[in-house]
């Protein structure tokens, strides 16, 4: 029967600890598609509705100006229905997103619980005892480490969290083994949005071929 190595090990954890933390966010991360998706409904009914307005409005002069006009009037308006749909999806979708899960996971509370969780397989794989474990910057590390369990803190190089540059979620780090389990407000953003992305972008574009 094959061992698993110490890095194959890291990554079933980081599999099954992003599964574990992903009800939370993507909880967040419905609400925004649901109103994105609301609000980009409105949106392009306005925009193809002033479309078609620029469409008739120049009727009378696209006849007169023959077919190359017409054809250029109507590149123009599918141009900027296009520009409009892929402004919805950064502003809207990306930006709501990302907010959505930067916010969840500041959480006090919730950092706690990903620190545990990550420590606690971590320590299930028997990989490492040597580990920090980073929080961002804007949250207390005191609030963070009162939530912790006292075994936990214990097992932290530091027997505190650290402060580090991400917005929202948490890192440990494996020094002995020069791994670091990543599940900060980037990481889930990514698996929160590869999730949920393509039905936004059916709304706004249609169905794939």
């Amino acid at each position: 029967m094959a061992t698993e190595t110490g890095s194959e090990k890291v990554k079933k954890i980081c599999e099954v600890l992003r599964k574990e933390t992903l009800e939370p966010a993507m909880e967040e991360a419905e609400k925004c598609i649901a109103d994105a998706r609301e609000e980009a409904e409105s949106i392009l009914a306005k925009a193809k509705a002033k479309a078609d307005k620029l469409v008739q409005d120049g009727q009378s002069e696209i006849d007169k100006r023959r077919n190359v006009f017409h054809a250029s009037m109507q590149q123009g308006c599918r141009q900027t229905l296009e520009e409009l749909k892929e402004q919805i999806e950064k502003r809207l979708f990306n930006q709501a997103l990302f907010e959505a899960i930067a916010k969840k996971t500041s959480s006090p509370d919730v950092l706690a619980k990903l620190i545990t969780a990550i420590v606690n397989a971590i320590e299930k794989e028997g990989l490492s005892a040597d580990l920090s474990a980073i929080i961002p910057a804007h949250v207390p590390a005191r609030e963070v480490n009162e939530l912790l369990a006292r075994e936990v803190s214990e097992k932290l190089r530091e027997k505190s969290v650290l402060l580090g540059p991400q917005k929202g979620g948490a890192e440990v780090k494996l020094h002995d083994k020069k791994i670091t389990i990543d599940l900060s407000e980037g990481a889930l953003r990514e698996l929160v949005g590869s999730f949920i992305r393509k039905d936004l972008r059916e709304i706004l574009f249609g169905p794939s071929e």
